[in-house]
């Protein structure tokens, strides 16, 4: 007879989710700061191993392109408990004259609340669920 459950080692997150890890500062014990972390993305059925999820945009890729690659700190004074929301898009306008400028803005917004990225580790799951 087959058990109703089955156990689950790890489940996915979304791939915009990148975990920023508390980490102390060099030589000092008390005082930490945020490091930006990758979560590996798992396909079922790829033979090959998990390569890490990096952003794709300039906003948290920051050092990613060095060669070897740059660790990215940030202050956690800069990332509220709501959170943050950080955009990227182009802007347009005309000025009196007439003439057309478009520029490049970032903007970052406090968040919507406390989220989670629903990661789990190490969990028993009904067998029948689709969970990832």
């Amino acid at each position: 007879m087959a058990a109703p459950v089955r156990y689950q080692v790890m489940n996915t997150v979304p791939e915009n989710w990148i975990p920023l890890i508390p980490v102390h500062l060099p030589n000092n014990n008390r005082e930490i700061q945020l490091q930006r972390a990758a979560m590996p993305r798992i396909l079922p059925g790829d033979p090959a191993p998990p390569e890490k999820v990096q952003s794709l945009t300039s906003l948290l890729r920051q050092g990613l392109d060095r060669v070897p690659a740059q660790t990215y700190f940030l202050h956690q004074e800069e990332v509220p408990r709501a959170g943050t929301r950080a955009m990227q898009y182009y802007q347009r306008a005309r000025w009196t004259t007439g003439e057309v400028y478009t520029w490049f803005r970032a903007e970052k917004q406090t968040g919507r609340g406390e989220a989670s990225s629903g990661l789990g580790f190490d969990r028993l799951v009904d067998q029948n669920s689709k969970e990832g």
